[in-house]
């Protein structure tokens, strides 16, 4: 009997499609860019803040300690990995492991505290809201590199204490304006600093073409399905990177296009839209606000909005594809900013996950650079219960047939597939059929190429 409703994924099934395009239509070689960003950002620190000079070394020396969704305690200069429901399974001081009683000592028989579970609880409001001034989670491939150099600042100034910790680090604001000053708008206008300059001058170290079979898929799309593309990125950035990525034919793969974004308000806000005009010299977001009547009636003239939000944009793809209440797709990589603030606005969601890569199978599924940190903190699928550091080898998890980390669950609760690579789909016609299923009452959704190993 044919798998039918919600226990299939089928991608035809939808009347518009929409995608994310960081580290989801667009991938980078992400140990090249954690290397580059890491030095950008220790020169900022040594340059212009007087950080000791031996922050100057390869990242790649701690590549281990890389892990997305590690949570930094800011006041105790510690680093968390949360379980579902606000726990911590692991964690650091500095690049230093912390045992059972150490974690036990900071957050109590419980290993938690009333923040961490409103974190795990309600991830948009605490990591919009004040508990994300007192736990900072490394959300991103962007910021993630920040978080290596947090631990190592946390290692030089208890060395300095007489190898004790202090009793309060203030040294996060500092971090903060780095990666503030590394992705202005500025330094991308006057091609300047750490980051624009080095991407644009050698991109094929940094980025990774799409192929023609990923294109060829996206234009079968279009013929048949609104599609549309929502980045958080600045224009002239989305510009150059799809440019590389896609093609300079790049906006011909969608209907829509929105850049500044500012997800996830864009799916819960009302902001208005804006036209971008590409040849305005000003410094901030250009041009004049358009209303909905503009939004229907020029969608189709490969203009590139601004800022924007949810309602209006489903309302002109509504009017552009004849469905009053279309279906909606999207593809996104940011586990808050895509997949959580998008199938909470009713969006299905398909999950970017390069973790995945690393975690499956070799052989169905090629190992990404830069991305082993599951040698140090474990699985970003599941964790041991107990979530003790005492031992670091991962291997011997007992299976289980749900996600307990902070990451995984949201994966597993707001997504109806979970994939390594835009490839892993664009390989299926569009029209394939995707099994998901429940399991002990338990949403179990699809995982392409394969299953995590600790899920297997």
């Amino acid at each position: 009997m044919a798998a039918t409703g919600r226990s299939v994924f089928r991608v035809r099934n939808y009347d518009c499609v929409g995608f994310d395009m960081d580290h989801t239509l667009c991938r980078y070689k992400l140990g090249a860019v954690f290397e580059m960003e890491y030095q950008a950002l220790a020169d900022y620190l040594i340059q212009k803040k007087d950080y000791d000079v031996r922050l100057k070394r390869p990242l790649a020396e701690d590549v281990n300690f890389l892990h997305k969704g590690i949570i930094m305690d800011v006041d105790l200069g510690n680093f968390l990995k949360l379980s579902s429901d606000g726990r911590v399974l692991r964690a650091s001081h500095g690049t230093k492991a912390m045992t059972t009683a150490e974690i036990t000592g900071h957050y109590g028989l419980l290993r938690s505290n009333e923040s961490l579970r409103q974190m795990a609880a309600d991830p948009i409001e605490a990591t919009e809201g004040p508990i994300h001034r007192q736990y900072r989670p490394f959300k991103d491939y962007f910021d993630l590199p920040a978080a290596v150099m947090c631990a190592r600042i946390v290692d030089l100034l208890d060395y300095a204490n007489g190898n004790k910790p202090l009793e309060k680090y203030t040294f996060w604001r500092d971090v903060l304006y780095g990666l503030v000053e590394m992705f202005s708008r500025d330094n991308l206008k006057l091609n300047a600093g750490g980051y624009y300059p080095k991407i644009k001058l050698n991109p094929e170290l940094y980025l990774r073409p799409c192929g023609d079979g990923l294109k060829k898929w996206l234009m079968e799309l279009k013929k048949k399905q609104v599609t549309f593309l929502i980045s958080g990125s600045d224009p002239d950035y989305v510009q150059w990177v799809a440019s590389y990525c896609l093609g300079n034919d790049w906006k011909n793969y969608f209907d829509y296009i929105v850049c500044a974004s500012k997800k996830p308000g864009f799916f819960s806000g009302n902001r208005p839209f804006q036209r971008w005009n590409h040849s305005s010299k000003s410094s901030g977001v250009e041009d004049e606000e358009i209303n909905l009547d503009e939004l229907l009636t020029i969608n189709l003239k490969k203009t590139i909005y601004l800022r924007g939000n949810w309602n209006q944009l489903k309302s002109s793809m509504a009017w552009c594809c004849g469905v009053d209440h279309p279906k909606v797709l999207y593809f996104g990589d940011h586990l808050i900013q895509d997949v959580l603030a998008a199938d909470t606005s009713r969006l299905d969601v398909v999950a970017m996950v390069e973790e995945l890569a690393a975690e499956s199978q070799p052989k169905k599924s090629p190992p990404i650079d830069g991305l082993c940190s599951y040698k140090r903190w474990g699985s970003f699928f599941y964790d041991d219960d107990e979530g003790s550091m005492d031992n670091n080898d991962s291997a011997g998890l007992q299976l289980v047939d749900k996600m307990n980390t902070l990451w995984s669950h949201l994966i597993g609760k707001h997504a109806r597939l979970c994939i390594s690579y835009m490839e892993a789909i664009s390989d299926y016609p569009t029209n394939h059929e995707f099994a998901t299923t429940t399991q002990n009452g338990h949403k179990f959704l699809g995982f392409l190429p394969s299953l995590p190993t600790c899920l297997l």
